[in-house]
């Protein structure tokens, strides 16, 4: 197996943008440092620069926890006795809000050359405006570049989703009202059973046809049967003589 040793034509750098907008100082300055100094890359070497360029914006508005305002200080000194000076956080933080940021990561890099070319990667401002779009542009990874293209698509396949959940009635409704048509209704077997008892039972459909033929063949048509009803009701006697006669024989039979 062969060792890899890192050079600095594979290196690739690549700019960072970091929002410090209601972010805590130490975290952020965490994060920085380890961009800069390329600990989040497989080919990160303590003898090289295998870090990123950072781009941190709206340093006025990071912040701090517990009371560090007031209680943390920044101490300088001009080597002269009588000369140490210790400014507040809070009157850095409203001065010269970018020297906080710079001065948190400063204290969690290499103290040495290689540590002061890594901070001069780092660039700080105040407000939400940088000159580094350019290049932050140009290095976006292509990965990046992609998930931003099919952004619109990914949102409207949401949004999509979204007014189909709307109308669509929940799932535990949908498997109750399942559940009790499966209660209600019978299984299929018995249906595809008593549905073969029908057919052993009733007769082919080519056997009734033939009968009924047979029927209409032989059965007189229905104008004959009402013509001959009328004579009949003509020949024969009105019901109330028939009646009166069958009356008068009993009663000479008596």
């Amino acid at each position: 197996m062969k060792t890899f040793n890192t050079k600095s034509s594979v290196i690739n750098e690549q700019w960072h943008v970091f929002d410090a907008t209601d972010k805590v100082l130490g975290r952020l300055a965490t994060e920085v440092s380890t961009l800069l100094q390329g600990k989040h890359k497989p080919i990160y070497a303590k003898n090289l620069i295998t870090g990123d360029h950072v781009v941190v914006v709206n340093a006025s508005k990071v912040k701090v926890t517990g009371k560090k305002l007031e209680q943390k200080m920044y101490y300088r000194h001009s080597h002269y006795p009588g000369s140490l000076k210790a400014t507040p956080l809070s009157k850095i933080q409203e001065d010269h809000p970018d020297r906080v940021i710079r001065e948190a990561v400063r204290g969690m890099l290499p103290k040495t050359s290689l540590g002061r070319q890594m901070l001069s990667r780092l660039k700080v401002y105040a407000g939400e405006l940088h000159p580094h779009g350019a290049q932050i542009k140009d290095s976006a990874r292509p990965e990046i570049v992609v998930e931003e293209e099919i952004a619109p698509a990914i949102n409207q396949v949401h949004q999509a989703q979204t007014e189909v959940e709307e109308i669509a009635p929940p799932v535990d409704q949908v498997h109750q009202a399942q559940t009790e048509v499966e209660e209600i209704a019978p299984p299929v077997d018995q249906v595809h059973q008593a549905q073969t008892e029908v057919e052993e039972i009733a007769p082919p459909v080519d056997q009734v046809d033939e009968a009924q033929t047979e029927v209409e063949e032989i059965a007189p048509p229905v104008d004959q049967v009402d013509e001959a009803q009328t004579e009949v009701e003509e020949i024969a006697p009105p019901v109330d003589q028939v009646d009166e006669a069958q009356t008068e024989v009993e009663e000479e039979g008596k």
